[in-house]
């Protein structure tokens, strides 16, 4: 599909919406025109952080949970969390 034919696919689709999904369209566009793309040949490739553990270290520092509030924290996790947005 070329530029001209996604511009008609789009106009076409745009003409069959509700008021409300429009609103929703024209914000969606502005978010993306308020976006400036990023230039590839600006981003540079970092090497990641080594600290000198390994998986095999990190595991042998945890320990078993000990205590019998368990299922007081998940339910405190569970009551603090919210729905995500997007």
């Amino acid at each position: 599909m070329n530029t001209t034919q996604l511009r008609q696919k789009i106009a076409s689709q745009l003409n069959n919406l509700s008021l409300e999904r429009l609103t929703i369209v024209s914000e969606l566009l502005d978010s993306l025109e308020a976006v400036e793309p990023v230039q590839s040949s600006t981003v540079r490739k970092l090497e990641p952080i080594r600290r000198g553990k390994t998986a095999k270290a990190i595991l042998e520092s945890t320990k078993t949970w000990r205590g019998d509030d368990l299922e007081k924290c998940l339910k405190l996790v569970y009551d603090a969390r919210s729905q995500a947005k997007f």
